[in-house]
């Protein structure tokens, strides 16, 4: 084997802001600023020296180029992994029983076909074979092509996750070896789970398994045991040039004490900063993953259970950023077999499936909100009268589209309630199942639809009718004194409303806020309210004690209906089959009933 020609592997790096140059042609590779690197290492940062350690890892750094050669040679020094790198590794050979698998090391792509992890030998040396096995005359045959004759190879060397290391000279016995153009980027800021613990192979990481669907070159900048740090993201934007963002941090908390007020401007600061480096390119931010408490339980003094709404309420300051439930990128019910280590991060599976469904949400949720919601809207409106009420959430600019799929449209709310339809019930589960719901799920659909979305959530699936007000304003009664409610009415609402727990902790005062309740008075005395839910259904009718049979429930719901139509809108509601009493109010002003066999309710 003749490996006549080389390149310097600094020429051939990919997903590294430098290199450091050592002693003899060796260079380090660097996926951080130097004044990241400062940042990192600070009194600011939790934990600095833990943070320079994984810092210098080279995880998501590769080697990349075209070559028509057959064998191929890495020179490679890797050093030995970091106290906190083997403190993970050790709790994996404790979950998973003693094994002399390597864990980490590097991994090669050639033409898209992944070769299993390698090791450098006593010489620093990775050495492998480019021609695919499978293309052989017949088995073990090795074709030796003359030189300048070798079939064109483009080849992707993956660095380790889990340990620095240093690089000098690739060899290969062709007659061209060279980089190849750079492709987009991917960045990924994150923690540990970022950094690949422990994926067991660099190049099957779920941020590599990513950036690959995504036709895009990754820059890693997972730091294991890392938070939301404001100003660690510092000189990253000269350096970088992403055309997709993927924001991973929130599970280290639950290991210390914090408090949720300084979380929350800290979250707040970093996604700020984010966004002015990178104001127009897509971001898409987890919250938490779900975890095992098993092994590390969570401090009691934590505030790890805030952190999600916490992400939420900054996310929703950016135009640019999407914000995805971590909860549902891993089935909780499967976490022993998907935790390499028991506690936090995947292994094989774990990471395939994390990668799987968070490239389902990214190519769902793109394009850019408005667009998603122009492209659902025709959806819906194609499908009629069974996708109503998802059409005037649409319509009216209310919750996010999660899915605009010609076989289903999701739309989320921020209290965690999602409006959906769907005429094909697999896409649905298929979505919600990379998506998540752990609110109120309503489901315009038949029952295929619903039992589809308890497949993906879980709950239990309960038949609505379907209300709708199809004409003129309703007569009013002039004497009656309604108005808006204010949020000073809160306490009132909670008091007499007969089903609190359909409220979102929140919810109620932003819907007062936003002016959706009103309220029926006599003397100056409040008798009752009627309101309209955040997707924009009309409900919450309630007429208190002794003003009842006074004509108070048509009047409210006559002001609501008049009200709906003014703004330009289509009245509906949900009715419980068994709300006799509103159904009766509802028919007898003139409502149409649907049949309660296409709206349901998943909880």
């Amino acid at each position: 084997m003749n490996l006549s020609i080389s390149a310097r592997a600094a020429d051939l790096l990919r997903g590294a802001i430098d290199a450091t140059a050592e002693k003899n042609g060796w260079v380090r590779p660097q996926r951080f600023t130097p004044d990241q690197l400062r940042a990192l290492g600070s009194v600011r940062a939790w934990h600095p020296g833990l943070f320079r350690s994984m810092s210098a890892c080279t995880s998501g750094v590769t080697l990349e180029f075209a070559t028509d050669a057959s064998f191929v040679s890495v020179e490679l020094r890797v050093d030995a992994p970091s106290k906190g790198a083997q403190a993970v590794l050790d709790d994996v050979r404790r979950h998973a029983g003693a094994s002399d698998e390597p864990l980490d090391g590097v991994s090669v792509d050639v033409d898209g076909r992944h070769l299993p992890l390698m090791l450098p030998d006593e010489n620093d040396l990775v050495t492998f074979a480019l021609d695919d096995p499978a293309a052989a005359p017949e088995p073990g045959l090795v074709r030796l092509p003359l030189p300048g004759l070798g079939e064109p190879h483009r080849v992707r060397v993956w660095l380790p996750c889990l340990s620095s290391c240093a690089v000098r000279e690739v060899r290969a016995d062709g007659t061209y070896l060279e980089p190849v153009p750079a492709r987009g980027q991917l960045l990924v800021l994150g923690d540990s789970i970022a950094q690949g613990f422990v994926a067991g192979d660099p190049g099957r990481s779920w941020t590599a398994r990513l950036a690959d669907h995504l036709g895009l070159d990754l820059l890693n900048q997972g730091v294991g045991g890392q938070v939301f740090q404001p100003g660690s993201l510092s000189g990253l934007a000269a350096a970088a040039r992403p055309e997709a963002i993927v924001v991973e941090f929130g599970e280290n908390y639950r290991y210390e004490v914090c408090q949720a007020s300084r979380v929350g401007r800290e979250i707040l600061a970093y996604l700020y900063e984010v966004s002015e480096a990178w104001p127009d390119v897509p971001t898409w931010v987890l919250t938490p993953l779900p975890h095992s408490e098993d092994v590390y339980p969570t401090n009691p003094r934590s505030c790890a259970g805030e952190v999600e709404g916490l992400i939420a309420a900054a996310v929703r300051r950016h135009p640019q950023m999407r914000l995805v439930d971590g909860a549902a990128l891993l089935d909780a019910e499967r976490l022993p077999e998907l935790l390499a280590d028991g506690s936090d991060h995947p292994g094989r599976e774990g990471q395939r499936m994390l990668a799987e469904r968070l490239s389902f949400v990214i190519d769902a949720t793109a394009v850019a909100p408005e667009q998603r919601r122009t492209i659902a809207l025709a959806i819906a409106r194609r499908a009629g009268d069974v996708a109503l009420p998802v059409t005037e959430a649409l319509r009216r600019g209310l919750g996010e589209v999660l899915l605009a799929d010609k076989g289903a449209v999701v739309v989320g709310f921020p209290g965690g309630e999602t409006l959906m339809w769907a005429s094909a019930p697999a896409a649905l589960r298929r979505a919600l199942t990379c998506i998540g719901s752990r609110g109120v799920a309503c489901v315009c659909g038949d029952r295929r639809a619903a039992r589809e979305v308890v497949r993906a959530v879980g709950g239990t699936a309960h038949a609505c009718h379907l209300v709708t007000w199809r004409g003129d304003a309703p007569e009013r009664d002039a004497a009656r004194d309604v108005r808006v409610l204010t949020s000073a009415y809160a306490g009132v609402i909670r008091e007499h409303y007969s089903h609190p727990e359909y409220l979102a902790p929140g919810e109620l005062e932003e819907l007062l806020d936003a002016g959706a309740f009103l309220g029926g008075f006599e003397d100056g005395r409040i008798v009752g309210f009627v309101g309209e839910h955040a997707d924009g259904s009309m409900g919450m009718l309630e007429v208190f004690e002794g003003s009842r049979r006074r004509g108070w429930g048509t009047e409210l719901a006559a002001a609501q209906v008049a009200r709906t139509l003014e703004a330009g809108n289509v009245p509906w509601a949900a009715v419980w089959p068994d709300n006799e009493a509103s159904l009766a109010l509802e028919r007898s002003m003139g409502f149409e009933v649907a049949p309660a066999d296409g709206l349901w309710y998943v909880s």
